[in-house]
Parts: C-alpha cells; sequence; structure tokens
C-alpha cells in the first residue's frame, strides 16, 4: 500500500527545496511518489527547466528499537511523575530505567515491573544519596532492575516543593545496526529512482548522539553498501527542536566539515551557507 500523507516529512523536504543551493531550486514541483506507489521515494523534485532531484528519508534512531520502546515507557512509567507525595522538598530526583526493561513483558508484568519501581521510590526517596549512584530494585517474581538515580540539592533562596522524574537510560550501543538497516531499506529504491541527483536525508530528532557518530558508521560500512557511490549528497537533519515549525537544521557533511548549512526557525529561513561562508539573506 503506498503511504499515507506525513505532513511532518513532506513540511522538511519542502523547507529545504526552498532555499537549497541559494533558491536555485525554490519554485520546483513536489510530487511525493511514497504516496502514490508502494515502496517509492519519498518525493520527486522538478525544476521550472528541467533538472530533477529525488530526496528519500529516513529517521536515525539511537538504537534499534527506539521508538517502540519509547512508546511503551511513556504509556507505563511517565504516570509515576503525577505521583506528588514522591518530591523531597528543595531536590530534584530523576530515576532512569534501563531501556528494554518492558520488552516481551505482557500487560499484567508490566504493571508489576512499574508498581515495583514506583513503590522503590516512595520507601527511598528520603535516603538517597546525593549525585548519580546505581541502585537495586526488587521487582517480584523477575531478576532485580538496576536504576541509576541522580539527586540534586536545590540552593535557592525560597523553599521548593521539589520534583520527581523518570527517564530511560540507554544500556546498548548498536548505532551500527541502525545505519545498516537504514542504508539496505533506503538505498535500492533512491538510487532506482530516475533523477539527476539522489539526495538522502538522514534525521537526528534526540541529543543522545551526535552526526559525527552516524556519518564515521556509514564511512565504516561504506564498502558493504556500493549504492552509496550513486547518493550525490547525504544531508543530516536535526529536528530535535522541530514539530511542524520550530526549528530545523540541514547539514550536508564531510568529516567535520560543514559544505552547506540551512536553518529555519517557524518555518522562515533564518541562515544558509557554503563551505562556512554565508550567503546573503
Amino acid at each position: 500500500m503506498p503511504a499515507k500523507p506525513g505532513k511532518y516529512e513532506q513540511d522538511l523536504i519542502r523547507l529545504f527545496v526552498s532555499a537549497y543551493e541559494n533558491f536555485a531550486w525554490a519554485g520546483s514541483e513536489i510530487i511525493h511518489l511514497d504516496e502514490q506507489e508502494d515502496g517509492a521515494i519519498e518525493a520527486l523534485i522538478t525544476r521550472p527547466d528541467g533538472q530533477t532531484m529525488a530526496i528519500e528519508h529516513t529517521l536515525i534512531e539511537p538504537f534499534v528499537g527506539d521508538k517502540r520502546d519509547y512508546a511503551m515507557f511513556e504509556q507505563a512509567f511517565l504516570k509515576i511523575e503525577d505521583d506528588k507525595s514522591l518530591a523531597v522538598p528543595n531536590t530534584g530526583i530523576t530515576v532512569y530505567v534501563p531501556v528494554g526493561i518492558l520488552d516481551g513483558q505482557k500487560s499484567a508484568n508490566r504493571n508489576v515491573i512499574v508498581g515495583a519501581i514506583h513503590s522503590w521510590i516512595a520507601t527511598n526517596r528520603l535516603h538517597l544519596r546525593e549525585g548519580k549512584h546505581e541502585y537495586q530494585c526488587n521487582v517480584p517474581g523477575m531478576p532485580a532492575a538496576t536504576l541509576n538515580v541522580e539527586q540534586v540539592k536545590f540552593g535557592l533562596p525560597r523553599p521548593d516543593p521539589g520534583s520527581i522524574l523518570v527517564r530511560r537510560q540507554q544500556v546498548k550501543n548498536d548505532l551500527d545496526k541502525v545505519i545498516e538497516k537504514a542504508l539496505r531499506k533506503k538505498l535500492p529504491k533512491l538510487v532506482n529512482t530516475q533523477a539527476d541527483r539522489h539526495v538522502l536525508f538522514l534525521e537526528r530528532d534526540q541529543f543522545t548522539f551526535f552526526p559525527d557518530q552516524i556519518f564515521n558508521e556509514i564511512k565504516r560500512q561504506r564498502s558493504s553498501f556500493p549504492l552509496l557511490e550513486q547518493v550525490d549528497e547525504i544531508w543530516h537533519v536535526e529536528t530535535v527542536f522541530y514539530k511542524q515549525g520550530g526549528h530545523v537544521d540541514f547539514e550536508l557533511r564531510n568529516g567535520d566539515h560543514l559544505l552547506a548549512t540551512i536553518a529555519f526557525h517557524d518555518n522562515v529561513l533564518v541562515g544558509h551557507s557554503k563551505d562556512g561562508v554565508p550567503y546573503p539573506m
């Protein structure tokens, strides 16, 4: 089945095309091929002079299954923060739960895990050491969970009710598998699309890893993916602060060197450059 219209990805492509190569592609026709044909690329761009550009987009997760894991985490654990009785006055407490702790667990077992961690915080919140430390949390009928807990005392001039945050702790590093999966899935359909140039977007929507890690991994795996030679440009698209507006950065990289940049804030161009030299706005 063709993809359903994705306004988020469409907006990213529209913004990019509007300023790409110092506005040389502004006013181009944008056809979202993935909405017309199953397995097609994101978009085919046709300039008024007939030049064409194929664009494919993919989100690079910090580890395999990140989005699925966060969806389970959000539904199960964030409700602990609603228990205001857990807060310690003038203190900030952040409890880091291991990524994947709910993997393969049935609903009843998930509730047991969440309940055990909730109870552990209630029992131990007044006895935590300052700084970041590991603690063992017993889970009935299951192996104990290792929690990283960070406690910070507020040096405020007035009393503060304190805060409790529950966050995820990444415990594995398989970015290599994330990159391999993305290249294996995206490269064939991108380079097999007839166009004058082929552009790949690699989106990063979290600060948990750096763009250099992505491009270093692509360099390491290049010999396994000869189709990379047919990709004209790979752009890093940073959307940490972008949700239907906000801020987005497009970066064309060669190692640590930025060959070109394009930045938008609230859908308005706020900067673009080539080889470190800003274009006139």
